[in-house]
């Protein structure tokens, strides 16, 4: 059972995702939500643990370069036959600012995938 409360989007190309002020890739965002994101990555993670994903804007929606989300990690799975994780964050603590910059990448990326309804 789905226990998410908010409408998931999958994004057109997938941003690249950073851990905090790190300057190397952390994974790459494959769908977003006001509540929630879903990243893939190349090694697995800690369970509920706290992350700071700093996501790299595309040029086109942004007025700042990056945005900054604060997650936990809340599950992470192996993809079958890959060398890749996915990984669900519940993302908490958004500023007003950052919220309207996640609605907006919803609305000018996002799409909505046979498998997410």
């Amino acid at each position: 059972m789905d226990l998410r409360q908010a409408d998931r989007r999958c994004l057109v190309f997938y941003l690249r995702v950073f851990d905090g002020a790190n300057p190397n890739i952390f994974g790459h965002l494959i769908d977003i939500s006001e509540k929630g994101v879903l990243l893939m990555t190349a090694e697995p993670i800690a369970l509920n643990e706290d992350y700071r994903l700093r996501l790299r804007l595309p040029a086109f929606i942004r007025d700042r370069p990056e945005v900054m989300l604060k997650g936990t990690s809340r599950w992470c799975r192996k993809e079958l036959g890959q060398n890749q994780y996915f990984i669900g964050f519940q993302i908490y603590g958004s500023d007003r600012t950052t919220k309207k910059v996640v609605s907006k990448l919803i609305k000018e990326l996002g799409y909505k995938e046979a498998w997410l309804r």
